[in-house]
């Protein structure tokens, strides 16, 4: 019988033995992040793949122009900000997976040696203890429910990291936008001024105009000599900003052609209250609060079921010469009583943070929504009123170009009214700048882009398109 134990025992252990996994070593190949940064492509089958589990148009490919919701999803698949939440976002989902398996069972083997045994028996006894958990209080449950909402709060810190990132490529997409435009009405007002002070240097050899006005003319056009070289450079800054938000090398986003038409025809600015419903539905780090909030919750319930005891049932069996004995024992860990309490207030007291955390974070999120809505209406008029006066300037040209082919004015009222009318450009588009800056500010009070209200900042990677899922990027989110 000894012999037949001893062997049921080995078999236990060889099959407590299957299914081990073994260590595979992953060594950290600081190359490898490089190497593959330097290899993206706006064009490559890897993104366009991704392109169609978004629903998103790939026709042609690749595409002719980039506008600002292809750069969003671009920077969805390829940012390296946006993968290091989802990798910790993972790293909860397999804790709450962990915390739904089962409690180990312990296995006690008991060899005995009984040097008194008589003539005839066996001086070797075997017994072996099972030890089975048992969970009181559902401890367990109360802990994957904490870990749960953890996982809730990691993956909307996901849709938080894809929002800064999906910021920081509006704000530059917005910066490129407005150094193309300033540097083309800045090169238009260099010729025009170089003509200027050709006609006035011809009327200073005629004794027409003086050496001091052909002087300040001459200044002025360094001045927007100047100016040029600062867009130029604002405009390679601004384009530089745009591959880092997309994270593509700088030479690929060169030979990229962009499409800022969404830009051109801003929405109507809405009323503080709008703003402000709509960014307490829509922000996402509130509804990370809440998430974080009720983890905090989920760990005052699982200190209170800490309070029961730690029970182990031990049934075992010993044989011992030739008898077979049979037994059943109970294993408890009593929690200390102050302990456990102290336990409680000290999770309580991290729930009531979270509470105010929650509080303070919707308070300000009410007060940004309605500066940002303050703001923006504001420059949105401005950008209104910059508009009329292009038209007026634009309409003075006009004039100004009749009289000339008339004979009523010269070329130098012309020029002049050029000049004019390319400064109430370059007016203008300071002003599309502020709206612009409001608007990406009033977006950041949203956590909700406003050019695409359906695309909700957390969309999700997908490798090929026969695996891709409903992206929630495409489903609102109110």
């Amino acid at each position: 019988m000894g012999h037949r134990l001893l062997c049921a025992a080995i078999a236990l252990a060889c099959v407590a033995g299957c299914g081990k996994q073994t260590y595979r070593e992953q060594p950290l190949d600081v190359g490898a992040g490089e190497r593959a940064y330097r290899a993206r492509s706006l064009s490559a089958g890897e993104l366009r793949d991704y392109f169609v589990a978004q629903s998103h148009a790939v026709t042609p490919w690749p595409l002719a122009s980039w506008d600002l919701p292809a750069l969003t999803l671009a920077a969805v698949l390829y940012h390296p900000e946006i993968e290091l939440a989802r990798a910790k976002a993972r790293v909860t989902a397999a804790e709450t997976q962990t915390s739904r398996t089962r409690q180990p069972i312990s296995i006690t083997a008991r060899p005995e040696y009984n040097s008194k045994a008589g003539e005839g028996e066996t001086p070797w006894g075997m017994g072996v203890l099972v030890g089975l958990p048992i969970d009181i209080g559902d401890k367990r449950g109360k802990r994957t429910e904490q870990l749960t909402r953890l996982e809730d709060a990691a993956n909307l810190e996901v849709g938080v990291a894809t929002w800064r990132v999906r910021s920081r490529l509006r704000r530059h997409f917005v910066e490129l936008y407005v150094a193309d435009r300033t540097h083309a009405a800045l090169e238009r007002e260099q010729q025009e001024r170089r003509q200027l002070v050709t006609l006035m240097e011809k009327r200073e050899a005629k004794g027409y105009a003086s050496a001091t006005d052909v002087s300040t003319l001459r200044l002025r056009m360094a001045e927007t000599e100047v100016l040029l070289r600062r867009a130029a450079v604002r405009r390679d800054q601004a384009l530089a900003g745009v591959a880092e938000a997309v994270s593509v090398p700088l030479e690929e986003m060169m030979r990229a052609r962009f499409d800022f038409s969404a830009l051109e025809k801003p929405m109507a600015p809405p009323s503080a209250a709008e703003a402000s419903r709509a960014a307490l539905l829509n922000r996402i780090d509130l509804r990370r609060k809440l998430a974080d909030y009720a983890a905090a919750e989920a760990a005052v319930k699982l200190e209170v079921a800490r309070q029961y005891p730690d029970i182990t049932l031990f049934p075992g069996y010993f044989w011992d010469a030739d008898e077979s004995i049979w037994s059943i024992a109970f294993v408890g860990l009593l929690p200390p009583g102050a302990r456990t309490k102290a336990l409680i207030r000290e999770t309580e007291a991290r729930r009531e943070v979270e509470q105010k955390a929650f509080l303070a974070l919707q308070t300000a999120v009410i007060a940004e929504a309605d500066g940002a809505a303050s703001r923006y209406r504001l420059a949105w008029e401005a950008e209104h009123a910059a508009r009329s006066q292009i038209e007026e300037a634009l309409a003075r040209r006009a004039r100004a170009e009749r009289q000339f082919e008339r004979g009523y004015a010269d070329r130098v009222e012309l020029v002049q009214a050029r000049l004019e009318a390319v400064a109430s450009e370059r007016a203008a588009v300071v002003a599309m700048l502020e709206t612009q800056q409001g608007l990406s500010a009033l977006e950041d009070a949203l956590q909700r882009p406003l050019d695409n209200p359906d695309f909700v900042t957390a969309p999700q990677a997908a490798s090929t398109p026969s695996e891709a899922v409903p992206n929630p990027a495409l489903i609102d989110n109110d």
